[in-house]
């Protein structure tokens, strides 16, 4: 998905936030622990995550103020 100069960064964020909380939820809720490959690879992905999703809302709230 690319964000276009009128902007989808709402989308990005909902989407970012969705992924994000669908994360934490599957990680708080595992029945077994993973392995360490796979926690890694949870946290990286969660981190990209809520990157995005900080990055998206600044660019959504400069967006609006401009």
């Amino acid at each position: 998905m690319s964000a276009s100069k009128d902007g989808n960064w709402g989308k990005i964020a909902l989407l970012n936030g969705a992924v994000s909380a669908w994360l934490i939820y599957d990680m708080a809720t595992a029945a077994e622990a993973p392995s360490p490959a796979l926690k890694i690879l949870q946290y990286v992905i969660l981190a990209g995550c809520l990157v995005g999703l900080v990055a998206a809302l600044s660019k959504l709230a400069a967006r609006r103020s401009a």
